[in-house]
């Protein structure tokens, strides 16, 4: 390989973040090839879709021209078909395709003659092909032909790949960006060492109150050291969790840990979501009635958790409810075995959980 195809290939791969660059790169081509004409494209192969890339020597003004003609192109059909490289006269005759409609719209008035097509991607139903005219001044294009623009086929179709991945990830972000800042609660997107990727509306206005979370040197930092140390491990090892945040009593703020769904701008491979919950935030009061139908306890026995989340002491709720203080006590006790739990604390996470308001006393339901 010479240095001029090296930088002509270095100039392919510079179209990735700037397709200015594509369009050196076939103008060089084309003079490698002694071309009239090179484009490069590609064609969504069900319903005939075209996006021209970047060309030389090809006339936009036509492009309405070629798309209203897609559907005809056999060239594109075969090369669909087959997935490999083809000439003219591989697909139909040179008469038959003089009596086509897309060479008397579309060949002749560029004084194109004789075309060769060379795959670059195929990439679900889309095929991205390189494409070079010639006029009638030179002879057909032969096996040869094709195997020189092969050399750089291969790698437009690397760079093109590269590059719808990215529109394709920038366009979901946009629209998970739209879903995000429509929630309330804080989502923080990291890598495994905790350093920050995306944060939707809530997760910034977190970030810039500091109080909870903050960014220090790109890295997300809980604010409690206890619960930092916790979270890192949970984000490192990508495992999912939930860990409360306690601030003399019920839980202030509920840290959940996720892997990162792939519909977020195809995100989900090394990078997880964290997400801040105010429980009280879009909280209700806790009746015996809701407890009942989302925990699955006796009656009883949320009429008793509904005393304590309103402040009470068992004493009080024993008064309240008209039955013995050791007969409150065991139906706490059998509350925290049914539910796997081991303090009062982690009973009012677990309302918090459940959309409960356990922060401070309420009056009479």
């Amino acid at each position: 390989m010479t240095d001029q195809d090296d930088r002509l290939i270095g100039l392919i791969y510079e179209g990735i973040r700037d397709d200015a660059h594509w369009a050196g790169a076939v103008t060089q081509i084309a003079g490698l090839l002694s071309v009239v004409g090179v484009g490069l494209g590609m064609q969504d192969m069900k319903t005939h879709q075209f996006r021209g890339l970047t060309d030389h020597g090809i006339d936009p003004d036509l492009t309405p021209t070629y798309r209203r003609l897609a559907p005809t192109n056999k060239i594109w059909k075969e090369i669909g078909r087959r997935r490999q490289p083809l000439t003219d006269q591989m697909v139909m005759t040179k008469v038959t395709l003089k009596r086509t409609e897309l060479y008397a719209d579309w060949f002749m008035p560029q004084e194109f003659d004789g075309v060769m097509a060379f795959p670059a991607l195929f990439k679900e139903s889309l095929s991205a092909v390189v494409v070079a005219f010639r006029n009638r001044t030179r002879i057909d294009f032969e096996s040869t032909d094709l195997a020189q623009l092969g050399r750089f086929a291969h790698h437009f179709g690397l760079a093109l790949s590269i590059r719808l991945d990215r529109e394709r990830t920038a366009a979901d972000l946009v629209a998970a960006n739209l879903m995000l800042d429509g929630i309330k609660d804080a989502m923080l997107l990291v890598d495994r060492d905790l350093r920050l990727q995306h944060a939707n509306r809530a997760g910034r206005e977190m970030l810039e109150e500091s109080k909870v979370v903050r960014l220090r040197r790109g890295r997300l930092e809980i604010r409690d050291a206890k619960a930092d140390a916790i979270i890192a491990k949970m984000v490192s090892g990508a495992r999912g969790g939930e860990l409360p945040l306690f601030r003399h009593g019920p839980a202030q703020w509920v840290i959940q840990v996720h892997p990162c769904p792939d519909g977020i701008g195809h995100c989900g491979t090394g990078r997880m979501m964290v997400k801040i919950i105010a429980p009280h935030q879009h909280s209700e009061p806790p009746t015996p009635a809701r407890l009942r139908e989302r925990l699955g306890l006796t009656l009883r026995q949320c009429e008793v958790i509904v005393e304590l989340a309103r402040g009470g002491t068992e004493a009080r709720a024993a008064k309240n409810l008209g039955i013995g203080e050791p007969t409150v006590h065991e139906h706490i006790r059998r509350v925290y075995d049914s539910l796997e739990l081991r303090s009062r604390a982690e009973l009012f996470a677990l309302l918090a959980r459940h959309g409960f308001d356990t922060n401070s006393p309420q009056k009479d339901l």
